[in-house]
């Protein structure tokens, strides 16, 4: 959580209107975002998906944050949402990236 994102919950908790009504939209603008993100990947899942393989991926990065202390995601190599081109959530899509790596990729797809 960034500062000013403590500071409103600090300034709400004591009563601050216009502090509440900005945590209050944050909470409202991030479950909008994790609606559209499930939403865009249950859309990219197809039928013919092999869960297990997927699920595995999701298993690895865990267990690699935990073995090393360094934050693991699951990156999906065409992004679901991209601009030009859009992925599948399959297996031959994913990746296990760092956290670092994965927000200075920021569904970007290089096709070159």
């Amino acid at each position: 959580m960034r500062q000013f994102e403590r500071d409103d919950e600090g300034r709400a908790a004591t009563g601050d209107v216009d502090a509440q009504l900005r945590a209050q939209r944050r909470k409202e603008v991030l479950g909008w975002n994790a609606n559209k993100r499930r939403a865009a990947l249950k859309n990219a899942t197809p039928s013919w998906a092999d869960h297990a393989a997927i699920d595995a991926f999701y298993t690895d990065a865990r267990r690699l944050t935990a073995e090393t202390g360094v934050m693991h995601e699951v990156d999906h190599i065409v992004p679901l949402q991209g601009r030009r081109v859009c992925g599948l959530h399959v297996e031959a899509n994913l990746q296990i990236l760092t956290k670092i790596d994965n927000v200075k990729k920021h569904s970007k797809f290089h096709d070159r």
